[in-house]
């Protein structure tokens, strides 16, 4: 039986993994906001002046990202966008970034925090 694996290199894993957290972070907002004043993906569209189509490409990840559309997107959540850049507590290029231990137990407001992409509420 042959066996493959597949690697991927440290710096595009570490751009996936941003990603990842930009995304969160907004579907994170949005259900929030959605609660809470009944935002919807539509309702994003319009506060932008586009279609619900370019929203939803946006937060599902099918097409790319710039810095200006995370800005947008922030806007129409009414959400500023905070980023941090924690030291790595593992070596150049590894999985580890500047979270707790395992062993510590993270509620989820914690570990949102601690990746280094958040939206935060604005208060009204």
């Amino acid at each position: 039986m042959t066996s493959s694996s597949l690697s991927v290199p440290a710096r595009r894993r570490t751009y996936v993994r941003m990603l990842g957290e930009i995304r969160h972070a907004l579907l994170t907002a949005l259900a929030e906001e959605a609660a809470g004043r009944g935002l919807t993906k539509a309702g994003m569209a319009r506060e932008l002046g586009c279609d619900k189509s370019f929203v939803t490409r946006k937060l599902e990840g099918t097409s790319n990202m710039t810095l200006e559309t995370l800005a947008d997107l922030a806007f129409a959540l009414n959400r500023p966008v905070k980023v941090s850049l924690p030291a790595r507590t593992g070596s150049l290029g590894s999985n580890s970034t500047a979270v707790p231990a395992a062993d510590v137990p993270l509620d989820k407001a914690a570990w949102i925090g601690a990746t280094g992409i958040s939206l935060t509420s604005v208060a009204t």
